[in-house]
């Protein structure tokens, strides 16, 4: 804050042999020179011009013009001084004013984080009677508990029945997000503490051969969409199941059994991950996630001026890749959202562009993506996601010069093989996909085996894998700015008619690919906060954000493995066309 400019210096006439003298400055001055003029002439007005010093000697007054009188000289000085001296004390009293406000809403501020960090505190364990694997259970496929499928509530973790107890505790996710005082809106539905139903624990996979073994269970992605709609967010089915195997990560045995999943390239799901959920409660905080974004900021300017660069892959190169996270926004005119190739994407060719980039920040998409939860916005309207992305160079930097999203999932982002990022000289770095409600990102799949933690809210994944490439409208050409993606919307799949005629609107293409896509085998799995996803090579995944949602994802590098009932790699090329040494993300 600027500070006002001192007084001006105090002015006296002095004594020099008996004889009245030019003014002097106090004994902060060095000089009378270093007075004002206007201040000097008027004191040296009263004074004898018998000083010798020629610093001293009055010079002769300027000729003034008729009708204009001197506001500084004679009588005045003392009216000057004084009106000034008001002037500046008026000017001191506002700025103590301004000050002693800052200083009040500062301490407003530290009360109120002090407030959330109490309610942070509250203690996480085990939901009552959830069905795991004993901690003395040998993880054995003889050993393996059937007791058919069991039910949990929510994802397993809430506060205990003590702490639920204690008044002035409250579950940490329930609290409002910070910086929006007064803002208590959530989903009509939170598919965090929905319910759901688990399939018996099976430690070690079923692989004999080059089969699968019926894991994990198929049914066709039009019984999926007729079962529970796309865009029925507030309506969902009262208890959805669950096929794939869920491992608790915070059990040894269970993790094991989890390696085992992903050795054999079997989708699977890890729930209690102690990283993620601790960096969902950091997360919670819309300013904690903004000052993260600006702070990324600077250090990609300051690698930049150390020499880093953009430089992909791994090893020795990498060590030379700029940190920090960047992210920007995009909107769509309703919930559905393609992925594209900005640069190839011609209008007379393609048509209009599907989405555009917007200039939000991180603060102002949240601050929507609340809004969309709170009035259920419907699927027709314009929703925004946010997209970020995360160097693999920052892999090989100091905790504490990583972004805040390197540091807070630090087993997606290390130098050295982790249960999460088990190839890093492959990874591609993180990137992170903040959803609002109803986002939908079309059907794609990914060469790199994916790991998807689940930091805030819920995700509906449908999986299909790569056997099913020619049915759901995958794009083969190279060049095309949608290649390897599908631009088809399962929603509409309940306009398909049976009569042969057409929905107003849906071409014949798009009729014809649609009933196609009914025909796929595919699953459903609801991905939620404290969770962690395993996606093997080309499978294919299509995404519903069912409430306000972050998600992080990291790849370790291509596989091969082609299963009889699955396909693979060999699928993805003979029936898409993708040809060999071509290189994906």
């Amino acid at each position: 804050e600027r500070v006002p400019p001192p007084l001006p210096p105090v002015l006296r006439a002095t004594t020099h042999s008996g004889r009245r003298s030019t003014a002097a400055m106090d004994t902060n001055a060095h000089s009378p020179s270093s007075v004002p003029v206007r201040h000097r002439r008027a004191v040296e007005a009263e004074a004898p011009s018998t000083v010798t010093d020629p610093r001293h000697r009055r010079r002769a007054p300027r000729p003034r013009k008729a009708g204009k009188s001197s506001c500084c000289s004679g009588p005045d000085v003392p009216v000057y001084v004084a009106a000034s001296a008001l002037l500046f004390s008026l000017a001191g009293a506002a700025l103590c004013l301004v000050v002693g406000l800052s200083h009040i809403r500062n301490s407003r501020g530290i009360a109120e984080g002090i407030r959330r960090q109490q309610q942070e505190s509250a203690r996480w364990t085990k939901r009552p009677g959830a069905k795991v694997l004993p901690a003395d259970a040998p993880v054995d496929a003889a050993d393996a508990v059937d007791a058919g499928a069991s039910e949990k509530n929510s994802d397993g973790y809430a506060p205990d029945a003590a702490a639920a107890e204690e008044p002035g505790e409250v579950d940490p996710m329930d609290v409002p997000f910070a910086g929006t005082p007064g803002d208590v809106s959530r989903p009509k539905v939170d598919y965090v503490k929905h319910r759901y139903v688990y399939p018996a624990p099976m430690p070690v996979p079923p692989v004999v051969g080059n089969s699968a073994g019926g894991y994990p269970e198929l049914t066709t992605l039009g019984d999926l969409m007729s079962n529970w709609d796309q865009d029925a967010l507030d309506d969902p089915p009262d208890v959805i199941t669950e096929v794939l195997q869920h491992f608790d990560y915070t059990d040894p045995k269970q993790r094991e059994a989890g390696r085992r999943y992903r050795e054999k390239e079997l989708p699977f799901k890890y729930v209690n991950v102690p990283e993620v959920l601790e960096a969902s409660s950091k997360w919670q905080d819309d300013d904690y996630i903004q000052q993260g974004f600006m702070e990324g900021r600077e250090l990609k300017r300051g690698s930049h001026r150390r020499g880093g660069g953009r430089g992909g892959g791994g090893g020795r190169k990498a060590r030379h890749q700029g940190a920090g996270v960047s992210g920007h926004c995009q909107v769509s005119k309703s919930n559905f959202f393609v992925f594209f190739v900005a640069p190839k994407w011609k209008v007379s060719v393609h048509g209009p562009l599907p989405t555009t980039d917007n200039n939000w920040d991180y603060k102002e998409w949240a601050k929507d993506a609340r809004k969309a939860d709170a009035e259920q916005r419907p699927p027709d309207q314009h929703h925004f996601y946010f997209q970020a992305g995360v160097s693999p160079g920052e892999r090989f930097l100091e905790h504490q010069s990583k972004s805040f999203v390197s540091r807070d999932l630090p087993g997606f982002s290390q130098a050295d093989p982790t249960a999460f990022c088990f190839d890093p000289n492959k990874s591609k770095g993180i990137q992170c996909r903040f959803g609002e409600r109803g986002v939908t990102a079309a059907t794609h799949y990914d060469a790199g085996r994916n790991m998807i933690a689940m930091v805030l809210g819920a995700k509906r994944y449908i999986l299909a894998p790569p056997v099913a490439c020619k049915q759901l409208g995958i794009i083969p050409e190279v060049k095309h700015p949608g290649f390897r993606h599908s631009f088809l919307n399962f929603a509409r799949i309940k306009y398909l008619r049976d009569d042969g005629t057409l929905h107003p609107g849906m071409t014949a293409k798009e009729e014809g690919q649609l009933r196609d896509a009914t025909t796929s085998p595919a699953l459903e799995t609801v991905l939620k906060r404290g969770e962690v996803l395993y996606l093997p090579s080309h499978w294919f995944h299509y995404i519903v954000s069912l409430q306000m949602s972050a998600q992080c994802n990291t790849r370790s590098g291509r596989d091969f493995t082609n299963y009889d009932e699955f396909g693979g790699y060999n699928d993805v090329d003979q029936k898409c066309g993708v040809k060999q040494g071509i290189k994906f993300n």
